[in-house]
């Protein structure tokens, strides 16, 4: 029978003003879980990702010759959640875009029981706050934006929306969650694709 396994993420150092809790269901693959967090975070989701959990890394694209890591990658895209081990508070860690990583702290809050019919229902955002991610730079970055804005109560900072073609002004302090979850509904399959079928 499967289940529905419940997460909370948070950004690196920003831990109490960008978070989400999320469920996804443990037939889902680890690639799943990270395309949900990218989608949910408002990312452009056009790096490489990891996830580590552990000692051991499940990586988006695992070539083992350009591999120089003590240990050796597991293909996320074909690993599923349910084969990892999960035990409740346990967490792990995403990074995103090695040059200029994001760093993603989860933690497994625990499971219920799938109900039959609610198939097309994950991945579902069921609590968060702040706005999202910046790409393209750090985690430690991403906190001085944020500070700037607590700091002036305003925003001047812009950033590429995921239409690629626009620019908007970021401000962490906005957060629908019914507009998270049409987004995370409208981008999730689009982000899969692209990492997994056009390479």
């Amino acid at each position: 029978m499967a289940k529905v396994l419940t997460f909370k993420v948070e950004i690196e150092g920003l831990e109490d003003k960008i978070w989400r809790k999320l469920e996804i269901t443990d037939r889902r693959t680890v690639a799943d879980l990270a395309y949900t967090i990218l989608a949910t975070f408002d990312s452009l989701a056009y790096h490489l990702y990891n996830i580590k959990y552990n000692d051991k890394i499940y990586d988006c694209w695992v070539c083992i010759e350009d591999d120089h890591s003590d240990i050796p990658p597991i293909n996320a895209t074909i690993t599923k959640l349910s084969d990892i081990g999960l035990k409740e508070n346990d967490t792990m860690e995403m990074e995103y875009d090695t040059g200029s990583t994001t760093i993603f702290k989860i933690t497994y809050l625990g499971d219920s029981e799938f109900e039959k019919g609610n198939g097309m229902h994950y991945p579902y955002i069921i609590d968060g706050a702040g706005s999202g991610m910046i790409d393209d730079i750090t985690s430690a970055k991403l906190k001085d934006v944020v500070d700037n804005i607590d700091k002036t109560g305003k925003s001047d900072y812009c950033v590429l929306c995921v239409d690629g073609r626009n620019t908007k002004t970021y401000d962490y302090r906005k957060f629908d969650l019914k507009k998270n979850n049409l987004h995370v509904r409208r981008y999730f399959y689009k982000i899969k694709y692209g990492y997994e079928v056009n390479e």
